[in-house]
């Protein structure tokens, strides 16, 4: 049995010049481990795979997460998932809307990329808001959808949300696995040849 490899997601994923991690908080968390359809686990396996492999191989990765509000009052926001938490080298952004591009901040940084990686939770708000906004500002991104999870919504459970997410997701941007992702972006090393 073989199987055929989408040569432009690789390519397209192989550019990747930045990790982006939506909504990493306890609440998330605790809101999609209530629902069974939902597979967390192996979504945010994914992402610590991401996460390590970005570090190891000094790729910038930024955190992003909805800014809390009530009233007129800001919130502080939810608690990092234990173990997701940003280092001091990562860089975190808040925002009021789902696209992470609602942070000018955000926006100016990877603008400078021109090309990312996203995962996380929620992404049939934040990653496909994420994607749109940068397909029309043409930057190139690259869905990790198996290191990323959908909420239920109405009728629909929620693998059947992400599903429908990641099709909407293809018209904007890239998919990928997450062990495709970590390949296309390993650091290759020559072979055959002798330096020194």
């Amino acid at each position: 049995m073989s199987s055929v490899i989408d040569l432009q997601s690789y390519v397209g994923a192989a550019g990747s010049r930045l990790l982006v991690l939506t909504d990493l908080q306890q609440c998330n968390r605790d809101e999609l481990a209530r629902d069974p359809s939902c597979d967390l686990v192996r979504s945010l396996d994914n992402c610590m795979a991401a996460i390590r492999h970005a570090r190891s191989i000094g790729l910038p990765i930024a955190f992003t997460r909805q800014a809390e509000r009530t009233g007129t009052a800001k919130k502080a926001p939810s608690r990092w998932i234990s173990g997701f938490e940003p280092n001091r080298a990562d860089m975190v952004f808040e925002r009021q809307q789902p696209s992470c591009y609602a942070n000018q901040l955000f926006d100016d940084i990877v603008s400078q990329f021109g090309s990312f990686a996203i995962a996380g939770l929620a992404a049939e708000e934040t990653c496909l808001a994420t994607s749109i906004d940068a397909s029309c500002r043409g930057h190139r991104v690259t869905f990790l959808s198996d290191a990323s999870v959908s909420r239920r919504r109405m009728e629909a459970d929620a693998q059947a949300v992400h599903v429908v997410t990641t099709s909407a997701i293809e018209l904007f941007a890239d998919v990928a696995a997450t062990n495709h992702w970590l390949i296309a972006t390993s650091q290759r090393h020559p072979r055959g040849r002798r330096y020194g």
